[in-house]
């Protein structure tokens, strides 16, 4: 029998990316999402993770740090786990006829006024401009990989792609590229 752990998982995961066979960064968030909720197993539970009910994992991960977490944030990380394990269940079956389960991307859309204005500043960040009516101070994550960031009353960017293990050298990164685009103040 294959070894079907959490621990082969994770390595799954990584060579799905290795071998091109996944994008980078699915293969990531799948893996630091099965991490994150797989964490809450027993040795002898993670033992064969295509086995297990996984309502009730992210139940008891719900309960151990739901408070770290939206109610968005963790109907994703259930979301990547499922596809990480139906993928590894699907590959552990049969290796010669896998095809990794990848859903096209379907961006979230928020809806700020009929007469918004959308401005792409990277590949990665866009600026909404509502016209009509200000946005609130705090605004809700459309999903867990989408920061919104309310600069002025009348002006919210969104960063979108932001990976779930982002190290503050690369956090610091991202900060001098954007400080690069603001005029120097003398």
């Amino acid at each position: 029998m294959a070894d079907r752990s959490r621990d082969a998982l994770l390595e799954f995961l990584d060579y799905l990316a290795a071998k091109g066979l996944m994008a980078k960064a699915t293969a990531s968030a799948r893996k630091a999402a099965s991490s994150q909720i797989l964490g809450v197993l027993d040795p002898d539970e993670a033992a064969d993770i295509t086995a297990l009910d996984l309502d009730q994992v992210v139940t008891r991960f719900q309960n151990l740090h739901g408070k770290k977490y939206t109610p968005q944030s963790l109907t994703t990380y259930k979301s990547r786990v499922k596809a990480a394990i139906d993928d590894f269940d699907s590959y552990s079956a049969n290796p010669l006829a896998f095809r990794p389960s990848i859903q096209s991307k379907e961006r979230a859309k928020t809806k700020i006024s009929k007469q918004s204005v959308s401005l792409k500043v990277a590949d990665d960040a866009e600026v909404i401009r509502p016209e009509t009516s200000p946005r609130p101070a705090h605004s809700p994550l459309v999903s867990s990989n989408i920061l919104p960031i309310p600069l002025r009353a009348d002006l919210t960017i969104f960063i979108q792609g932001l990976p779930f293990d982002l190290t503050v050298q690369e956090a610091r990164k991202i900060s001098n590229v954007v400080l690069a685009m603001a005029p120097y103040d003398l």
